[in-house]
């Protein structure tokens, strides 16, 4: 499939955008022609916790080909984001994709910590930003969409939605973004406007390059042996984006991989990854925790 102009005249909102796949779902938005709103809470370079910003995020737009405005959203307050689609729509005057992708990671991950050690303010992090975040941008996104009688809103996650993944909180929170996919697909069907959620692989974002001690090790050499660029997730959005016919896949789980086999694109150095197992079995790096309550 060419990567020509076909999402020219496109607008979309893709939240969490200043690194991963926010940032890649931009550029593959871009690649593809398309105007981008991008969100995040850090404007410039270095000023936040990790590496990334929305500087850096416009100026990729914008050498990808696309059109980039960088909006400062805490998606964890409400009014910003209510004020940030309703910028969307005197602005723009209506909205044909949103990329629900924000998401509040702790600085290091707890891993096969049983839930009864683990602090709870991990669940409400996760879960405030990460899964409510991501029914209010669609509950304010969506009428922006209801007069064109199609758009596209797709949840990002990962196959910690269907087996054993860090911890208790981060399972829930990615089994939970795809099932409201699932729902909003459902009641959306009637308007023409599809709802799906999309699974990367082993990704190479920038927190790895800035330092995989944050991860074990094993699963830090599955990244670096199996990893792809977040911008390969993007390049799937657009080409969703880009379909006629995408509500036949409206309300369904989609793997990138095997949307690239499909649609016939490949990650930034020509390859087309391997495609992350749907399997509810854990991997091997998240052991069994066989820890008694103290």
């Amino acid at each position: 499939m060419s990567r020509s102009k076909r999402l020219e005249g496109c607008i979309a909102v893709v939240t969490g955008g200043s690194r991963g796949v926010g940032k890649g779902s931009a550029i593959g938005l871009a690649e593809a022609g398309a105007t981008i709103i991008v969100t995040a809470r850090t404007r410039k370079s270095g000023a936040g916790q990790w590496p990334g910003s929305l500087d850096e995020t416009i100026a990729e737009i914008e050498r990808a080909g696309g059109t980039g405005i960088g909006i400062e959203c805490d998606h964890s307050v409400d009014s910003e984001v209510e004020d940030l689609f309703s910028r969307v729509a005197r602005d723009h005057g209506g909205l044909d994709v949103l990329v629900n992708n924000v998401f509040a990671e702790p600085k290091v991950m707890p891993t096969n910590i049983p839930f009864w050690e683990t602090p709870v303010d991990l669940w409400d992090g996760l879960h405030r930003v990460g899964l409510r975040s991501h029914y209010v941008a669609s509950r304010f996104g969506v009428p922006l969409m209801l007069g064109g009688k199609r758009g596209l809103i797709v949840n990002t996650s990962s196959g910690g939605g269907v087996r054993y993944t860090f911890n208790v909180p981060f399972g829930v929170q990615k089994c939970c973004v795809d099932r409201m996919a699932v729902d909003m697909a459902h009641e959306l069907r009637p308007f023409g406007i599809a709802a799906v959620s999309i699974w990367p692989g082993y990704l190479m974002t920038e927190k790895f390059i800035a330092g995989s001690d944050h991860m074990p090790a094993a699963l830090a050499r599955s990244i670096v042996e199996r990893g792809e660029t977040p911008i390969f997730a993007g390049r799937a959005i657009a080409a969703l984006a880009s379909d006629p016919d995408v509500m036949r896949k409206s309300g369904q789980i989609l793997l990138v991989s095997e949307l690239a086999q499909e649609y016939g694109f490949t990650d930034i150095d020509g390859r087309i990854p391997p495609a992350p197992s749907r399997s509810p079995e854990p991997l091997s790096v998240f052991k069994a925790v066989d820890k008694a309550p103290s």
